[in-house]
Order: C-alpha cells, then structure tokens, then sequence
C-alpha cells in the first residue's frame, strides 16, 4: 500500500521525532542522575526545637533529626542490611579493624581526601579529638554519651591516619556504640567548625 504525500511525509516527521526522542532521552537521565553541589533541603521534623543542636551534648529527637544528616560517623550499620546487630562497615575509616591485645585495642585507619564544610582535610587528630570530648569532655561541657563508653579508656592518634581506642576489658560492644548518629566528628581546635548555627526560625520551621 502507498501512502498519500501527505501521509508520508507525517510518518517520516513522526519516525524523525521518535528518534530524537529516543537520542535525548538517556541523556537527560544521565544529566538528572548527576549529583550538584548547593541548593536547598528541606525535610520535616515532627519535634519541637532542641535546646540546641550540639550533637555530643543533647539526646533529643529534635537534635538527631536535625543535625546527624550534615556530619560523619567513623563505623556506621551497614545501609544493606539495616536490620543486623552485627553488621557494621565504614564510613570515615578505611576498614573495619581486627582486635589487638586480648580484644582490647582497635586501630582504625582513616580515609583521604574527607573534608570539611570549609574545605580543610579531616585527619586523625580530628576524630580523637571529637571521641575525647564524647567519652571524657573538659570541665564546664556535657556529654550525653559519656556513660556509654565507660570500656573506654583512651582514644589517641598516633598519626594523622591513625585512630586507637584502647578498652579498659575486651568487649564487641564497641561497635554497637560507636556507629550512632551523634558520634560525629568536629574539627579539632576550629570553635567555628561545631554544631550548625541557625540562621532562621520560625514556628516550627528553622533554617540552617
């Protein structure tokens, strides 16, 4: 059968159009699956606001809610398999680390190239530092985790890779406390690098 004029040259128009579809299409998904830098996200908490946002001094929902999302954790449960008790992986170490000294010593080596807000490298120091204020905070500052690493009895860094935590008696339990939400990391001797400061607030809706 032939087709009118007409009709034939609606159906090349059509099988063209088709086909630039068909061109462009993986390539805005591509360009849809890249991630940028900047913008806005916004996301609900069902909570009132938190005496501050201060991850290693409050316990509130309102506080983990808010502030946990912009910060690192050095061991964190496996996104995989949620639902394990046991099932632990990295997030600002390299590996997982084997224990030393009858269960009692944990090295952990440290990723490159973590930075901060502000563009500074993240090293060992930092993560000792931030631990130290967690398990063992100065006069006049409050942790609210303190009596959960009581098997803690010091944390180091012996260079700026490196991450020690040496228990006080051997237990595995140290995973289980170290891969919460508010055990993130701060930069060390940077007042500023803390808690996010809130630039807006309303009724209940804050900006950060």
């Amino acid at each position: 059968m032939e087709l009118e004029p007409d009709a034939l040259a609606t159906a090349i128009r059509a099988a063209l159009g088709f086909a630039v579809f068909c061109l462009v299409m993986p390539q805005s998904a591509a360009t849809a699956e890249t991630p940028k830098y900047g913008g806005v996200l916004s996301f609900m908490i069902p909570a009132d606001a938190p005496p501050s946002f201060d991850g290693h001094r409050e316990a509130t929902f309102a506080t983990v809610h808010a502030v946990a999302p912009f910060y690192s954790v050095l061991v964190r449960v496996n996104p995989a398999d949620p639902a394990s008790p046991t099932d632990f992986v990295c997030d600002l170490c390299t590996e997982m680390p084997q224990p030393t000294d009858g269960g009692k010593t944990y090295n952990f080596k440290i990723r490159d190239g973590v930075k901060f807000g502000d563009g500074s490298i993240l090293t060992a120091y930092d993560v000792a530092a931030s631990w130290k204020k967690i398990i063992d905070p100065p006069a006049g500052m409050i942790s609210a985790r303190q009596s959960n690493f009581m098997m803690v009895d010091t944390v180091d860094a012996p260079d700026p890779a490196t991450v020690v935590f040496r228990l006080k008696f051997a237990t595995a339990g140290i995973f289980t406390r170290t891969c919460r939400p508010l055990r993130l990391h701060l930069q060390k001797g940077n007042p500023r690098q803390g808690p996010p400061l809130v630039r807006e607030e309303h009724h209940g809706v804050w900006s950060i």
